[in-house]
């Protein structure tokens, strides 16, 4: 039995293992990656009317949603946190539309523009709807509009165009189911 080591491998033993062992593993990765599915929507969706009819018996007011979706939007986040009623949206641009409402004053709404668009600077009123929305831009170039409504602060944000906000904000009604 001529070159067999009796368990002590060759170098060329070694490197033929080496070079059939990568052959599989890249043989299953590249297999994997043919049929890899990526996703077209990165984030997931969520069913937003279902979370907007829990808000009330648990917040112990009724919130704010648009009247339908424009087409191609879609609900991200949909949720009660620390008693504020948060709805993410993106739109069909892929860009960024935000609700928050809590209960509250015009101090709490200058406090809640604070947390959803820190560093804005107020720039006037907008009137949508019939209602002085407040309007402010962050230094990204983000948008915000922002008013008390029924003793609620409620504050629209996002990279959207301005005239999408200025939409959806003259969409929102009281949810009913």
């Amino acid at each position: 039995m001529a070159g067999y080591s009796r368990g002590n491998p060759s170098m060329g033993d070694v490197l033929r293992t080496v070079v059939v062992l990568s052959a599989i593993v890249l043989g299953v990765w590249g297999i994997g990656q043919f049929f890899a599915v990526s996703p077209d929507e990165p984030t997931s969706e969520v069913d937003w009317r279902t979370a907007a009819g829990g808000i009330e018996p648990r917040a112990g007011f009724v919130p704010l949603v648009p009247d339908e979706l424009p087409a191609g939007w879609r609900a991200t986040r949909a949720e009660l946190v620390e008693g504020r009623w948060q709805l993410g949206l993106v739109t069909a641009d892929e860009e960024y539309v935000g609700l928050t409402q809590r209960p509250g004053d015009a101090a709490d709404l200058r406090r809640l523009v604070d947390d959803r668009a820190p560093d804005s600077e107020v720039e006037g009123t907008e009137r949508i709807g019939g209602r002085a929305w407040q309007e402010s831009t962050t230094p990204g170039g983000d948008r915000t509009f922002a008013r008390v409504v029924d003793s609620q602060a409620v504050v629209v944000t996002g990279s959207a165009p301005r005239a999408e906000l200025i939409d959806f904000v003259a969409s929102l009604v009281r949810y009913s189911p």
